[in-house]
C-alpha cells in the first residue's frame, strides 16, 4: 500500500459555503444515532449523545480555527492537507505506522453502518441481517464503481434537504398530535434516568469525548478529502457553519428519541433513535425516514470509500484490499455480537492518542521526532491497559496525558533541527 506521490487533483474546488456545509454535514450527521444506544443511554441519559453531538460541532470549529492561522489556503488545491502534511514530515517507522491508523480508523465507519444496517434490517424488512448485509454490500461496491463526484454530491444534497424537512415537521407534527406532555410523561413513566444529570463521570465523559472526537476529525481522511472540494476562503467558514448547525440539530434528534421511546419500554436494538419507526402512523413518515437512514449510511460510506481510495496508486490494489476488509468485517460482524459504545470506545484509544500527534504534524512548525511511533503505540498500549484493568473513560484519558508528555519530550529531544529518516 503506497500514498501517491503525485498531487491528489481536485477538479471540483470550487464549492461554496453552502455546499461544503451540505457536503461535510452528509459525512458526520450519522453520529446522532451512535449514542442512542442502550448502555449510553442507561449510563449517562439524554446527554450522551448531546454531548457527542456538540464535541463534534466544537471540533469543527477548532479545525476551521487552526487552518485559519496555517498555511492551508496556499496549498489547498495541490493536495489533501492531511496526506501532504504525512508525505512532508514523515518517514520510515513514522509513516508506517500513522498510514496504518489511517487505514484503521475507517473500519470503524463500517462497523457502525452495520450496525445501523442490521438494526433496520430487523425493522423493517424482516430478513436475516447476513442477508440483508451482503446485499448491502454489494450495493455499495457497485455505487462506488457508478457514481461520480458530481453524483455523490448531488447524493448528499439530496440527504440534507430530506433530512431537515423531516427533522423540522416530525417533532411538530408529534407534539401537536399528541401534545408534548404527553411525550415527557412518558418519557418520566418509562425511562426516568434518562433526565437524570448529575452522573460523577458525565464531566470526565464530555471531556474525554470532546478530545477523542477532536482527534477523530482532524484525522478523519473523509473530512479532508471533502475539505478539498470547497474553495480556500470558504473552508473556515464552512467549517464553522457546520459546526453550529450539527449542534442545532442535536435539539431535533433528541426529540424524535424521546418520541421513540415515550410508549413503553426498550427494544432489543442496538440504535434506538431507529425504533421511531415503530412508532410512526402516517406511511409516508415511514418511508421518509427510512430514506434519510439509508441515505445517512449511504453517504457516509461512499465518501469514506473514494477517501480511501486516494491512499492507493492505482486502483487494481484499493478493490483487493476494499473487498478483503468487506469480507473480513462481514465474517466478524455475523460472528461476534458488537455493540455501538464498544465500537466507540475501542476506536477511541486511537483517536484521542493521535490528538498531540496530529497537532503538531498539522499545525506546528516543529520536526517529527522519529521515534513518535513508539510514543503512540506506548500511549494507547498503556491507556488500554488502565481501561481493562479499572474504566475506558480513564483508559482514554491516561492514553491522551500519556501521550502528550510523550510527544513533549520527544519535541524537547529535538530542539535542535534535524531530519527524520
Amino acid at each position: 500500500m503506497y500514498v501517491k506521490k503525485r498531487s491528489l487533483l481536485v477538479p471540483l474546488a470550487s464549492l461554496s459555503t453552502t455546499a461544503g456545509v451540505i457536503v461535510l454535514l452528509a459525512r458526520w450527521i450519522s453520529g446522532n444515532f451512535l449514542l442512542s444506544s442502550p448502555s449510553a443511554l442507561i449510563s449517562f441519559g439524554f446527554m450522551a449523545g448531546i454531548c457527542y453531538t456538540v464535541a463534534t460541532a466544537i471540533s469543527f470549529i477548532v479545525l476551521g480555527s487552526f487552518l485559519n492561522k496555517s498555511g492551508y489556503a496556499q496549498s489547498q488545491h495541490q493536495q489533501s492537507f492531511l496526506m501532504m502534511k504525512m508525505q512532508e514530515k514523515l518517514s520510515g517507522m513514522n509513516l508506517q505506522v500513522v498510514r496504518l491508523f489511517y487505514l484503521l480508523t475507517g473500519i470503524e465507519i463500517w462497523l457502525i453502518q452495520f450496525i445501523s444496517n442490521s438494526v433496520l434490517s430487523t425493522i423493517m424488512f424482516n430478513v436475516p441481517v447476513p442477508i440483508t448485509l451482503a446485499l448491502f454490500l454489494v450495493g455499495m461496491l457497485a455505487l462506488d464503481r457508478l457514481l461520480s463526484i458530481k453524483g455523490i454530491l448531488w447524493l448528499d444534497t439530496l440527504f440534507i434537504i430530506m433530512l431537515f424537512s423531516l427533522l423540522i415537521f416530525i417533532p411538530i407534527f408529534y407534539f401537536v398530535q399528541n401534545g408534548a406532555s404527553t411525550v415527557y410523561e412518558g418519557i418520566r413513566l418509562y425511562h426516568p434516568y434518562l433526565f437524570y444529570f448529575k452522573n460523577s463521570e458525565i464531566l470526565l465523559f464530555y471531556v474525554v469525548i470532546q478530545l477523542a472526537i477532536l482527534g477523530q476529525v482532524l484525522f478523519d481522511k473523509s473530512t479532508w478529502y471533502l475539505i478539498a472540494f470547497i474553495k480556500p476562503k470558504k473552508v473556515r467558514r464552512s467549517l464553522f457553519s457546520s459546526g453550529v448547525v450539527l449542534a442545532l440539530l442535536t435539539l431535533s434528534f433528541t426529540a424524535i428519541l424521546m418520541i421513540a421511546l415515550y410508549g413503553g419500554s426498550y427494544g432489543q436494538f442496538q440504535i434506538l433513535i431507529l425504533t421511531f419507526l415503530y412508532e410512526v402512523q402516517p406511511g409516508f413518515l415511514t418511508f421518509a425516514f427510512l430514506v434519510i437512514t439509508l441515505l445517512a449510511i449511504v453517504t457516509t460510506l461512499l465518501v469514506e470509500m473514494r477517501a480511501t481510495k486516494r491512499f492507493f496508486a492505482t486502483r487494481k490494489p484499493y478493490y483487493y484490499y476494499l473487498i478483503g476488509l468487506l469480507v473480513l468485517l462481514f465474517s466478524v460482524f455475523i460472528s461476534i455480537k458488537i455493540t455501538i459504545l464498544g465500537v466507540i470506545y475501542s476506536f477511541a484509544f486511537i483517536h484521542i492518542t493521535m490528538l498531540p500527534f496530529i497537532l503538531l504534524l498539522l499545525f506546528a512548525n516543529r520536526t517529527i521526532h522519529k521515534q513518535s511511533w513508539v510514543a503512540l503505540l506506548l500511549s494507547m498500549a498503556i491507556g488500554i491497559a488502565v481501561g481493562i484493568q479499572f474504566s475506558f473513560l480513564y483508559g482514554l484519558a491516561i492514553s491522551f496525558i500519556v501521550s502528550c508528555l510523550f510527544q513533549f519530550l520527544l519535541q524537547q529531544a529535538s530542539r535542535v533541527p534535524q531530519v527524520d529518516d
